[in-house]
């Protein structure tokens, strides 16, 4: 079934519009802090914002002098703020947006301005196998089912555009395949109770699905120790 949240298609946990486009909304007593009201078309990543709460609580010589800590380097985190506060950017800053890569349901999406590109079964519902390496190369992704969708003009994500724009399919393809490669094999397992992953032992990130679809208790995770 091809389930819809409202206007736009699919639900928690997919890579459709449904799944990833989240309401968020700013608030300020103070009609100086927030000048500007209405809507913005404009991408913004989860991860942005960090970077944006660091400018609006002082920046990030603030935060080196709060915490002693230097800012993060290469981090994939924009600010934001003059967007979210005065709407005076006369271009978006966030134009593509790496979705997911997923090689347990072997799919992976990718967004670049207008349009959003989508490999694999959207509707697979795969667990991980925690006796199982899902390599993070070509292998790992279906990619004979393509979907390509205008998001600007077509939220619902209503119209196949994959034959139309093959060009912007590979383009967007290619960049996949580069995410791919800095990539380290993904392995399901528990957590344990002192660390967070990766580490020295599992060197790389966990999904939060477990086998069966149940995420066990801390308790649990105490008897493993």
């Amino acid at each position: 079934k091809q389930w819809y949240q409202r206007r736009v298609r699919g639900y928690k946990f997919q890579q459709f519009e449904g799944g990833i486009r989240t309401p968020a909304f700013l608030y300020s007593a103070n009609q100086d802090i927030l000048a500007v009201r209405g809507r913005t078309a404009c991408y913004v990543h989860i991860s942005d914002w960090y970077s944006t709460l660091v400018e609006f609580t002082g920046g990030w010589d603030a935060y080196t002098a709060s915490t002693g800590k230097v800012p993060i380097s290469e981090l994939d985190s924009i600010n934001q703020l003059e967007l979210l506060i005065t709407g005076e950017l006369d271009t978006c800053q966030r134009t593509e947006i790496m979705v997911n890569i997923d090689p347990v349901r072997r799919t992976a999406v990718y967004i670049k301005e207008d349009f959003k590109l989508l490999f694999g079964n959207q509707w697979d519902h795969a667990k991980c196998k925690t006796n199982l390496f899902y390599p993070f190369n070509v292998s790992g992704v279906d990619w004979s089912i393509v979907q390509l969708y205008n998001i600007t003009g077509d939220a619902a994500e209503t119209t196949n555009l994959a034959e139309y724009y093959p060009d912007v399919v590979q383009q967007l393809y290619e960049v996949i395949l580069l995410f791919m490669d800095a990539q380290e094999p993904l392995k399901c397992q528990l957590p344990d109770v002192d660390n967070s992953f990766p580490n020295e032992v599992v060197p790389f990130c966990l999904p939060w699905d477990f086998p069966d679809g149940v995420t066990p208790s801390w308790a649990t995770y105490a008897l493993l120790d």
